[in-house]
């Protein structure tokens, strides 16, 4: 490192450090680890809000990523390439492209992670709206009412995206926000039509009550057909995936091996 790069970089580096460090030590003393960890979580969950309020995360169900993969691996992506780059190149300007560099590809890492993770809890709602039909079914047959149906079978329903919405339906009615308000966002952050129709009968069944369970039962039904479906066709795409496999790696292979002793005789007879 030149005179020029540590006057530039290393101490501005080290001065801003050292008042950060002082001025936190008061505050990190006496703060617990699991505090530092949900201070990490929130603030990560803010920032999502904020992309997702501003189209740069147009993902079906992005607001039902709860998990902090996305921003860890376009976190460490960044860390990654920036010391790597760094350590090649270890000039004002070449750290400069470091850091440019490393927020390019730290975002796109993390996008593509929101988009899988978003992807991934769409169907983990998928998964679970059956289950929570039919316990509503059943709970309604049991003569419970809309509400308190609701509450039970969002406590028996698996931890998981569908649950906290259900959760948040929840609070909001305990909390005096109209049922219709809750349900029409809730439709917002969920776009499955599947789900769509589970709240339509949930608003309905604070009008009909106990009417309601054969409704639900009948819609339980479909979409575990409807799921069915999806796993058939999901099986009968796999032949097609595990072609290219087959051809580019396993095929040659295999021919290799069987005909290497008759290739290995030609090359004797011609070249021995």
């Amino acid at each position: 490192m030149t005179i020029r790069d540590l006057l530039l970089i290393g101490i501005p580096l080290l001065a801003g450090w050292s008042i950060l460090g002082y001025s936190l030590a008061p505050f990190l003393r006496n703060r617990p680890r699991t505090d530092d960890v949900s201070l990490y979580r929130s603030a990560h969950r803010r920032m999502a809000e904020r992309l997702i309020d501003g189209n740069l995360l147009p993902f079906p169900g992005a607001c039902l990523v709860n998990s902090l993969r996305p921003w860890i691996a376009g976190e460490s992506a960044f860390l990654a390439l920036l010391l790597a780059g760094v350590g090649l190149d270890r000039t004002a300007w070449g750290s400069a492209q470091c850091v440019v560099a490393g927020l390019l590809v730290g975002s796109a890492v993390a996008w593509f992670s929101f988009r899988d993770e978003s992807r991934r809890a769409l169907l983990s709602v998928q998964r679970d709206l059956p289950t929570a039909s039919i316990l509503l079914s059943l709970l309604l047959e049991s003569g419970m009412g809309a509400s308190s149906a609701l509450q039970e079978a969002t406590s028996s329903v698996p931890e998981g995206p569908l649950a906290r919405e259900l959760a948040e339906l929840v609070r909001a009615r305990s909390m005096g926000v109209p049922r219709a308000e809750t349900i029409d966002r809730s439709k917002r952050r969920v776009p499955l039509e599947e789900y769509r129709l589970f709240l339509n009968h949930i608003l309905q069944g604070e009008r009909l009550g106990i009417g309601l369970s054969r409704s639900l039962r009948e819609l339980s039904g479909r979409m575990l057909e409807n799921q069915g479906h999806r796993a058939e066709t999901i099986a009968q795409q796999a032949g097609v995936k595990m072609l290219f496999p087959l051809v580019v790696f396993i095929f040659p292979a295999v021919f290799l091996i069987i005909l290497s002793p008759i290739l290995l005789g030609l090359w004797n007879r011609v070249w021995g």
